[in-house]
């Protein structure tokens, strides 16, 4: 199998899994707030990571390296991302908010051409385009008339940066570090970043918060979800992603995460899908095959 192809298939399986995280992450926010569901996570995905790293051949190799580029990606994702989606979402009507995190696909193309010199085929551009619309009208489908604050609009739009910044990042530096060097990184910027957010706002109230929402078992099976597998493997998937194909193709795999959670809601929360919903799933993902299948070579 080629690099590219396989590449190809980490972005998609990466992203498969996210879109299934939001039922985790719905299950845990019955039993926690929000930051102490990141803190906890990314505790676990550090501490995971180490536990991976003793028992294979995995190293974490970072003198005489740039670091510059690294720290910038790590901070942006997933620390500061979550952040202004967390609070974000909290602001903004799910249509809205569905419309905005959308724009990713675009902005790394945008980034891309600028920072990288991987300027998108027509096509590319064309199928990114369409696979927008497409997503903005499942989420205004979608909508839950929560108001919508100019705040949370800012918040949403300074997490598709981030988003945009860790794929032109992991992009730039995947000839110098390792996908798990990228990942490791990450995770343990996110780890002291959630855990020291959390002490400045619960402070000694931190501990209790999470052993009791540690005594339910329902909160443990979502938090082994989105530590391991949405954390540690679907990040190891995507940085190896952005190692052999363009940020242009892995970013434009995020439009699978709707299309994925709504079939989810479908096929496990037994939730409402119409036809005309269905139909605009089948052109995001004719889209993303487009944007892969239209590649300018390098």
């Amino acid at each position: 199998m080629k690099k590219t192809t396989k590449g190809i298939l980490a972005a998609l399986i990466a992203n498969i899994i996210f879109g299934f995280s939001f039922i985790f992450s719905k299950q845990a926010l019955n039993f926690a707030e929000p930051l102490i569901i990141l803190t906890v996570r990314f505790f676990v995905s550090f501490v995971s990571l180490n536990v991976f790293m003793l028992f294979s051949k995995q190293k974490i190799a970072l003198r005489g390296k740039p670091k510059t580029r690294l720290i910038v990606m790590a901070i942006a994702q997933p620390f500061l991302y979550f952040i202004f989606e967390l609070y974000g979402l909290s602001m903004v009507s799910s249509a809205l908010s569905g419309v905005i995190i959308a724009l990713v696909p675009v902005v790394v193309t945008i980034f891309s051409g600028v920072f990288l010199k991987e300027k998108p085929t027509k096509l590319q551009l064309l199928f990114t385009i369409i696979a927008l619309i497409a997503v903005s009208v499942i989420s205004i489908i979608s909508n839950d008339g929560t108001k919508n604050y100019a705040l949370g609009v800012v918040l949403l739009a300074l997490a598709v940066i981030c988003a945009a910044i860790f794929n032109i990042s992991s992009r730039a530096i995947s000839n110098v570090y390792t996908p798990f060097e990228r990942t490791y990184i990450m995770f343990l910027m996110a780890f002291f970043g959630f855990l020291i957010t959390s002490f400045y706002k619960y402070k000694s109230g931190l501990f209790s918060a999470v052993f009791e929402a540690a005594c339910e078992p329902q909160f443990l099976i979502a938090i082994l979800y989105l530590s391991v597998l949405s954390s540690v493997l679907a990040f190891l998937l995507y940085n190896y992603s952005t190692t052999t194909v363009s940020a242009i193709q892995s970013a434009s795999f995020s439009n699978i995460i709707p299309v994925v959670t709504v079939l989810a809601g479908v096929l496990l929360l037994k939730e409402h899908f119409s036809i005309v919903e269905y139909l605009l799933c089948a052109i995001v993902v004719l889209s993303v095959w487009g944007v892969n299948f239209f590649v300018k070579k390098y």
